[in-house]
């Protein structure tokens, strides 16, 4: 088994396992990393890791310590290594999205560092913050960075490295967190008064607001959206966890932790296969530093880590939901595999609290939050909640919560009707709406993966585009279209076609390919029908709709030869997009979209009949291309209200909703099968394009061989004639290095005459010197002997004094004895004596004492006597008075 603890011991690189690493039974605890650097003390330093993020693929990770030092760990490799030092304290980690190999790293001097793990580089510097920053959030393309400090939020632009914009919305209040919601262009920003607002990325529009609970304050303190950010969580200063839906915009349900819960400090969602993105494990780091895992479904515990002894600081997962890395309050990393954690399921141990009466909520007045101050406004409607039992399972989404929003077609008519067009700040929103949109994350994501379609993948050279990430988007955007369905890697006009609604949809690319799906698969379900021709049977359709409404157009246009190849299918192919200005373009769709999908060919012929005049004047093809390829003084209303009109006066018998299919909105989960073509003649074409390519491939092969030879030859050709000019030149230089060698070697004999004379004269002097050496060291050795004798001398004397002395001293500790021995002997003499007068006093008071007690005893005695004689004389009397 694998040694499950690594210290880093300050070393640059090494191991993490010595052998195959096997998850811990008990809590799946796969590594403990920690560093601990050799310093003065024998237990050397230990340095704290403050910060851990996770790569993309999940295969490798990143820790930063409190002094800067970036380490990486590669898992998949079985290495760790450091990658940079900078002195700092590392304040927030991520690992960018579109560069896999870099990461972005924040310090506690204000700036953000983009490094490169595989170099150690700095990339880029970002400064400009004015206080510590204490997290990084990358919207879903990667392209924007959103940091966040306690006095500003920033947006950062990492294709650039440059400030894209600053949030300054909230000073008075302040802001407590700003993060990207997945999978959206959406950004979510919670201020201190524990309101929740939503504003669009790129113009910073208002959105919505979510609502909240009454109540006491929650002080919001950490937030996690799922996957597919349609699910929100936030929790504060207190043990319930607010849950809400970002597509209905409600507050859904109340958890409530265990009572030991008093605040969250982070939340993040666990990614499980197979859930498209719907997360529902929620992990929850507490005050007590004890991790949960929760089923945010079914309220119940499904995992924890940690204990009282061991607290965790901070958490993070990897992207496939199969590993946790905590932080503990010691500094240390630990890396657990909670994919093969099983645990038997539990009793609810949270309370649910759910949203039993669904109410709408009024949005408030949209404001740019970085042109205007913003004051977080306070909730129209607060939700009404009430307990649930523990035993109901809770009620899933409703129905319409699943798709994409809905409104009512009718209004939306009427609105359309009144004034022309929708509201260009609510159009995207609205389009989504009338598509039916599902928001397949997962199907989508399984189109990107594929990578870029052959097709397009030399799309920069038929389509230049001066904006880079515009020819991304566009390239994705046909590829995935490719992917679906093999008819859209083969037809030409199919990037000027959608080219349009990339651009308009560019910052959401899940909309705008589903869009894009909706279009093919209902205005143009018919257009590929006899690929590679253009739609024949959609053509027709137009030019009888066009006979039946103005004959002399069309008899004008035929005398011309100008078929619906010329004025029908340049409109339709382009989508209006060339002959209308955006405005123009975005009013017209705005109709198409809100109708039959046969309103198209009327919107085709009103355009039509309302340029008639011009186009009865024109006679040449010349002018008829031009006409229909170019902007024409066409009033796109007078367009709109023709096709309305010949939509309502056409019969029924030549009307075209009788052939075309009403609209089919895509269905949930994966995209429907799009094979409404002559699939020989693709995959013929698909097989001749693939021919092309391996001969392509075969050529560039073999024409790179070719000139690899050619250069080979040149190559050797110069080296020849560079190794013959080489020759020449070292038999010039060796014969005049011949005539220096001459020279030299006379110099040489001259030098060393001269050096044996130096050297007779330097041994002379040597001998004079080590004579005059040697008489000093006499010298030197005589006088050292006579110090030594003199101190010999002196020594003696020193001796002689101290035992004078010392036969003194003893003398006079001889006399002392003496008198001490005297005075021992009077003060002996005097207790002798004393000891005597005592003993004598002592017997003198013993023998009066007892003289003293000799008499009393006569005494008694007497009196015993005396008393006798006067009872026996009583006696007697009383005797001689009886008798």
């Amino acid at each position: 088994m694998a040694n499950t603890h690594l210290d880093i011991g300050g070393k640059d690189s090494g191991t993490i396992w010595t052998a195959k690493p096997v998850p811990r039974p008990k809590d799946g605890l796969l590594l403990s990393i920690s560093n601990t650097k050799v310093g003065l003390t024998s237990q050397g330093k230990h340095m704290q890791f403050v910060r851990v993020a996770y790569g993309c693929q999940g295969n490798w990770f990143v820790g930063g310590d409190q002094q800067g030092n970036i380490y990486h760990f590669n898992i998949a490799a079985n290495r760790f290594r450091q990658i940079y030092r900078s002195g700092l304290s590392c304040t927030a980690l991520v690992c960018c999205l579109h560069r896999p190999n870099e990461i972005l790293a924040a310090f506690s001097d204000y700036t953000i560092r983009c490094l490169d793990i595989d170099t150690g580089d700095v990339v880029a510097t970002l400064r400009g913050h004015d206080a510590s920053i204490k997290s990084l959030s990358l919207d879903t393309s990667g392209r924007l960075l959103l940091a966040v400090s306690s006095k500003d939020s920033v947006l950062w632009d990492l294709n650039s490295f440059s400030r894209f914009k600053t949030l300054n919305g909230g000073q008075e209040i302040g802001v407590q967190d700003v993060f990207f919601l997945p999978f959206s262009d959406t950004i979510i920003t919670c201020f201190k008064d524990d309101s929740i607002h939503a504003w669009e990325t790129d113009a910073l529009e208002y959105k919505y607001l979510l609502p909240t609970t009454p109540g006491p304050s929650p002080h919001y303190r950490a937030f996690a959206a799922s996957q597919d950010g349609k699910v929100l969580v936030g929790g504060g200063r207190s043990s319930l966890l607010h849950v809400w839906s970002t597509e209905a915009h409600s507050l859904t349900r109340v958890i409530q932790l265990p009572s030991k819960v008093r605040q969250v400090r982070q939340l993040f969602f666990l990614v499980e296969p197979c859930d498209a993105g719907a997360s529902q494990i929620l992990g929850v780091l507490a005050q007590d530093g004890i991790l949960r895992l929760i089923n945010i479904h079914t309220c119940k515990l499904v995992f924890q880590m940690g204990s009282s002894d061991q607290m965790l600081g901070l958490a993070c997962t990897s992207p496939d939901g199969r590993s946790v890395i905590v932080v503990t309050e010691r500094g240390d990393l630990q890396v657990f595999d909670v994919s093969c954690v099983h645990q038997p399921p539990s009793a609810p141990v949270m309370k649910m609290l759910e949203d039993t009466e669904r109410t709408s909520l009024t949005t408030p007045p949209v404001s740019k939050l970085a042109a205007s101050r913003i004051e977080p406004a306070s909730v129209p409607h607060k939700t009404k909640l009430v307990p649930r039992p523990f035993s109901e399972p809770p009620d899933g989404p409703k129905e319409e919560e699943k798709g994409s929003p809905s409104l009512d077609p009718e209004k939306l008519k009427s609105i359309l009707k009144t004034y022309g067009e929708y509201p260009s700040k609510y159009r995207a929103f609205i389009w989504r709406c009338l598509l039916h949109l599902p928001g397949n994350h997962a199907a989508y994501n399984t189109l990107l993966a594929k990578g870029t379609h052959p097709a397009y993948a030399k799309l920069h050279q038929q389509y230049p585009i001066k904006s880079r990430k515009l020819l991304r988007v566009l390239q994705r955007a046909l590829s995935a279209l490719a992917h679906w369905s093999s008819i859209f890697g083969e037809t030409d006009y199919l990037p000027g076609m959608v080219f349009p609604f990339v651009k308009l949809f560019q910052n959401n690319q899940l909309v705008c390919f589903e869009l894009l799906a909706s279009l093919l698969t209902n205005w143009c379900s018919h257009w590929f029908e006899y690929f590679p021709n253009p739609p024949l049977n959609v053509l027709a359709m137009v030019e009888n709709l066009l006979a039946h409404h103005d004959a002399r157009l069309l008899e004008h246009l035929i005398t011309h030869n100008i078929t619906t190849h010329h004025y029908a299918w340049p409109l339709l192919e382009t989508m209006f997009s060339e002959v209308l200005s955006r405005d123009e373009w975005l009013r017209a769709w705005d109709n198409i979209l809100s109708n039959h999908p046969s309103f198209l060919l009327f919107l085709v012929l009103g355009y039509l009949v309302a340029a008639r005049h011009t186009l009865l004047q024109c006679t040449t093809p010349e002018d008829f291309q031009y006409f229909f390829h170019h902007q024409n003084t066409v009033d796109i209303n007078a367009v709109i209200r023709e096709a309305y009109h010949l939509c309502n006066i056409t019969p029924k018998q030549l009307h075209p909703d009788q052939l075309l299919e009403p609209f089919v909105p895509l269905t949930q989960g994966t995209y429907p099968v799009f094979n409404k073509y002559p699939k020989f003649i693709v995959d013929y074409q698909v097989r001749e394009r693939e021919r092309i390519r391996l001969e392509e491939v075969e050529y560039l092969r073999q024409r790179q061989s070719a000139l690899e030879l050619e250069r080979l030859t040149e190559k050797r050709r110069h080296e020849e004639e560079a190794w013959h000019r080489q020759q020449e030149l070292l038999l010039e230089a060796e014969g005049q290095r011949r005539k220096l060698l001459e020279l030299e070697e006379q110099k040489l004999s001259d030098q060393r005459a001269r050096l044996q004379a130096m050297r007779r004269e330097m041994r002379v002097k040597e001998l004079k010197v080590l004579d005059a050496a040697r008489q000093r060291f006499l010298e030197h050795q005589q006088s050292t002997k006579e110090a030594e004798v003199r101190r010999l001398d002196g020594e003696i004397r020193k001796k002689v004094v101290r035992r004078d002395v010392e036969t003194r001293t003893l003398l006079e500790d001889i006399e002392l004895r003496a008198l001490e021995l005297e005075a021992r002997k009077t003060a002996l003499e005097q207790d002798l004596e004393r000891t005597q007068h005592e003993t004598v006093y002592r017997l003198r008071a013993d023998h009066e004492a007892e003289v003293h007690r000799m008499e009393l005893e006569w005494d008694m005695l007497d009196g015993e006597v005396d008393g006798a004689g006067e009872e026996e004389k009583k006696g007697m009397a009383n005797a001689d008075a009886r008798l």
